[in-house]
């Protein structure tokens, strides 16, 4: 009877073993399965790092030259600006002198072109002595 209960006991713990074997076994499947997994999501993680590093690299290369050119294009525009206004200024003086000279046409003199349309005092005598000239002389 005593190896009856001996065979019983070896026979639990031989199937006790058996069964955590095969329980570790199926622990190990599944936590071999589960690093597979994310072993697949890591490198398409890193397959998204390395595109998305890669765009951002154009970027910042783009912007460089877009930076570049907005640069030139301000640059440009100032001169534009800087000529515009110098036309401009030129239109102001062109319609000063020609109101000068109708001006003086009509009778006035150096003094009152200086005071009424801001000439200097040499313009002035000049604008006097070229086109009140032509009135003495008709």
């Amino acid at each position: 009877m005593l190896d009856a209960i001996g065979i019983n006991w070896v026979s639990t713990w031989v199937g006790i073993g058996i069964a955590s074997l095969v329980a570790i076994g199926g622990l190990l499947w599944i936590l071999i399965y589960h690093l597979r997994k994310q072993s697949i999501q890591l490198a398409q993680a890193q397959a998204q790092i390395d595109a998305l590093s890669s765009n951002f690299s154009a970027l910042c290369a783009g912007t460089t030259g877009v930076n570049k050119r907005l640069n030139q294009l301000e640059q440009h525009n100032r001169a534009l600006q800087m000529r515009q206004d110098h036309i401009e200024h030129q239109e102001q003086n062109d319609c000063s002198y020609g109101d000068a000279i109708q001006m003086v046409r009509h009778g006035a003199t150096a003094p009152r072109l200086i005071e009424e349309l801001g000439l200097g005092s040499n313009e002035a005598n000049l604008i006097v002595m070229l086109h009140g000239m032509k009135e003495t002389g008709s």
